[in-house]
């Protein structure tokens, strides 16, 4: 479990949504090419999330970038445009708005098993027309109880139900420490895989803490800690595109409240 250092996110498949780094100014889609043309569509890399963290609501997330290893993203520009389509419903995919990192976001009613397909479409370079992905159905986190207190050497079993079997499942927690001085810590990482598809992990309270405590000489007074629950399904993405991933996932997170012996 380690601290996030990074500033954008790139999805990694199955496990857990990684952090990775997209720190650099974005370049323009239509201008950063060869001898100043459009970027080739063949040389990008797609980064496609439909996440659903209530029962309602299913965001379609995508960004596009230059797939390095600290990867540097494009702003879409000079016509280039995501579209996003569920069911017949279509919307054009808006401009977070970030300096550094645009994401391009659109919002739809949450509906499992189906395809949510994200269209790349371009005046100077080729189309992507078809990168899509499904979410697996919807789940409830049955224990602990939201804000159980917990305490220095106690293990939490958080179940759900159903399980999200096949899917794949990933456990992960962030948390906000506080600290006599004052200070505040934050932190996250992962927590298990459930890879006996049981829909329960054991969740061990002073590796998160101890990690916290790592960071400063001052007592804990406190600590907010949400476990998240991520079902997680692989879509595909368009052969157009140099490589990508497309990640489908239904979360629920739960807080535990710690308060140190």
């Amino acid at each position: 479990m380690q601290k996030s250092l990074f500033c954008h996110r790139t999805i990694v498949p199955v496990t857990l949504v990684t952090l990775l780094t997209a720190c650099g100014d974005p370049k323009s889609s239509s201008t950063s090419g060869p001898e100043g043309g459009a970027v080739p569509t063949g040389r990008m890399t797609i980064n496609l999330t439909v996440e659903s963290s209530d029962p309602r609501t299913a965001v379609v997330r995508a960004n596009l970038n230059d797939g390095r290893s600290l990867p540097t993203s494009y702003r879409l520009d000079g016509g280039d445009y995501l579209r996003a389509c569920v069911n017949g419903l279509c919307r054009s995919m808006a401009d977070n708005d970030s300096i550094y990192t645009p994401d391009y976001i659109a919002r739809f009613d949450y509906q499992p098993f189906v395809d949510y397909v994200v269209s790349f479409n371009r005046v100077e370079a080729q189309d992507a027309p078809d990168s899509r992905v499904a979410m697996p159905p919807a789940f409830s986190i049955v224990t602990p109880a939201n804000h159980q207190q917990v305490t220095d050497g106690e293990a939490v079993v958080v179940s759900w139900a159903p399980t999200g079997a096949p899917a794949g499942v990933a456990v992960s927690y962030t948390s906000e420490c506080t600290f006599l001085s004052g200070t505040k810590s934050y932190s996250s990482g992962p927590l298990g895989e459930d890879d006996d598809a049981d829909g329960s992990e054991s969740v061990a309270i002073d590796s998160i803490v101890t990690f916290a405590r790592s960071n400063t000489t001052s007592a804990i007074t406190r600590c907010s800690i949400d476990v998240i629950v991520r079902h997680e399904r692989q879509g595909r993405i368009d052969p157009a595109f140099d490589h990508g991933t497309a990640v489908g996932i239904v979360s629920r997170k739960v807080t535990l409240d710690y308060i140190p012996r």
